[in-house]
């Protein structure tokens, strides 16, 4: 069986979705935004160019001749399924190379996160062994649902602030430094971060899933994995009801 290469498994594009007949139809945007300063993650993708692999790099996987078995066979119809399948296609893959990199850092579901909090974030980066810290957190939604769509919200920052807000307030209250917001086929990575003093929220572009030429999304996620296994607790001094608002 061929080999698969780290570097070459972070370059490939997630596998389409198999979206099922019968699927949810309604928006599960929550009315809350974020308030606070805002900018754009200056360096971005620099950071993700800096941080791929060489040629190569570790084998973590082999193919099946005349067969690709990873092309998605399990219908979705709902943010559930989407976890899933995120998971499947994000998280194995990055947990794959981390290991393989010796970058201390898992994908996971909130509660292995072992943190007492009121709300459940959809996707949680934490350290591997014993004890696990909480690094980030991600949410998602369903990409087939027309007010999910990441594509306009960097022009528009009103509409960027209500997209990120639910993310963001999971970050102001555990205190993590990074974070997602993903509809599987696009991402916005976000960074809470002081510069000269001053507390702000920054936003990447929206990283669509089918650009494989600039950077691909799995390049971000490692990108996002090797900082974020660095990263500390953040605390803004700002009262949380000046930073979110819900509507």
């Amino acid at each position: 069986m061929p080999p698969i290469f780290s570097r070459d498994a972070l370059q490939s594009r997630l596998p389409g979705l198999l979206e099922a007949p019968n699927k949810t139809t309604s928006s599960a945007m929550q009315d809350i935004h974020y308030t606070g300063p805002i900018a754009p993650w200056t360096g971005f993708k620099a950071g993700v160019l800096a941080s791929m692999l060489p040629s190569g790099g570790n084998v973590i996987d082999h193919s099946l001749k005349g067969r690709d078995i990873k092309l998605e066979q399990v219908y979705v119809a709902d943010e559930t399924g989407v976890q899933g399948r995120f998971q499947q296609a994000v998280g194995h893959v990055i947990g794959a190379v981390s290991e393989a990199r010796g970058v201390d850092i898992r994908f996971a579901d909130f509660k292995s996160a072992g943190r007492q909090y009121r709300n459940i974030p959809d996707v949680a980066i934490v350290s591997r062994g014993t004890p696990v810290t909480l690094k980030a957190v991600g949410e998602l939604k369903v990409p087939w649902i027309k007010a999910h769509r990441l594509d306009e919200d960097n022009k528009d920052l009103d509409s960027l602030r209500a997209t990120i807000g639910q993310v963001v307030e999971y970050m102001i209250d555990l205190k993590v430094p990074y974070g997602f917001h993903s509809t599987y086929n696009q991402t916005i990575f976000l960074r809470h971060t002081q510069i000269q003093g001053l507390w702000r929220l920054e936003y990447s572009c929206v990283i669509d899933n089918n650009n494989t030429t600039d950077v691909s999304v799995k390049q971000c996620f490692w990108y996002l994995a090797r900082i974020a296994a660095l990263g500390q607790p953040v605390t803004n001094p700002e009262p949380k009801d000046h930073l979110i608002m819900e509507r």
